[in-house]
């Protein structure tokens, strides 16, 4: 503000410095207080103070800058709504940039813009490293920051047709209202469902499977379609318990292709003694008809 005022007086006032007319205090409408241009010390210069009660106008043929009496700084607009009312015609489909925010240095850094209540919230961009690292994230990377040390309160939303469609909360966890697509979603929790193959596990019967399926109406271990939609199902979680599942149903299968190698063996070898026993009734009957 103190930087608006200072281009304002210099631009208006400047005739009046380049003759070097000393000077303590200028006002109008006959009210030294509430309309006056005078100055105020800074160690090594001088400042320059304006106040004009009912506002600010400053314009030059393309631009314009309003300061109105309740704060309201408009550029481009002579009638500001907000503390900063920056207005642009756009015309023929021009990408109009309305603000820019920039940072440079030899030692890098975050450049930032702070949108906070409180300061609890920042908009964060990063512009590089210094010598004590990232302020978050890495090169380049854009962050989103609420300052709110609440492990409950202070979640980034974002929100569309006046609802909060995606929410961050602090503690790491995200809610989505609706659907998810991806081309990929990688998943990573521990431990895996590995230990089914070992040695040790106690590898559930079939009867017992099909004792609990009967009573249940869902799989041992996992949970009943009641609970599902009631409290939901966490991926990570399901996913290993289906993999254990595909495993045991695995080790099921080997078990019974062990079984059915064995009686396919059995039969083989029932079906030759059976090709023997007939031989052997043949050659029988042969005989005793020969006898007679």
């Amino acid at each position: 503000m103190k930087k608006i005022l200072s281009i304002i007086g210099i631009a208006t006032f400047g005739t009046l410095f380049s003759q070097n007319i000393p000077f303590d205090k200028l006002y109008g409408n006959s009210d030294p207080t509430n309309y006056y241009l005078t100055h105020y010390p800074v160690t090594g210069s001088d400042g320059l103070d304006i106040k004009w009660y009912g506002g600010i106008r400053l314009q030059t043929s393309e631009a314009l800058v309003q300061l109105l009496n309740n704060g309201n700084v408009g550029i481009g607009t002579t009638d500001p709504n907000s503390k900063l009312h920056v207005l642009k015609e756009n015309t023929n489909n021009q990408n109009v940039v309305l603000g820019k925010f920039m940072a440079s240095g030899p030692t890098g850094g975050s450049a930032m813009v702070s949108i906070g209540y409180h300061t609890t919230a920042n908009l964060e961009l990063n512009s590089g490293y210094t010598g004590s690292g990232f302020r978050y994230g890495s090169y380049g990377d854009f962050n989103i920051e609420n300052d709110n040390n609440s492990a409950s309160l202070g979640a980034i939303n974002f929100v569309s047709n006046k609802k909060i469609q995606m929410a961050i909360m602090p503690n790491g966890n995200a809610s989505l209202q609706g659907k998810f697509e991806a081309k990929e979603v990688k998943v990573t929790l521990t431990p895996t469902a590995d230990f089914v193959f070992d040695e040790k596990y106690d590898l559930p019967k079939l009867e017992d499977v099909e004792k609990h399926i009967k009573e249940k109406k869902h799989l041992p271990e996992i949970a009943s379609a009641n609970v599902m939609e009631k409290e939901g199902v966490n991926v990570g979680e399901f996913q290993i318990k289906l993999l254990q599942k595909i495993e045991e149903l695995t080790l099921y299968s080997i078990e019974q292709n062990k079984q059915i190698k064995s009686l396919q063996k059995e039969n083989a070898l029932l079906k030759a003694q059976s090709e023997k026993i007939e031989k052997i009734e043949r050659q029988l009957e042969k005989l005793l008809s020969e006898k007679k």
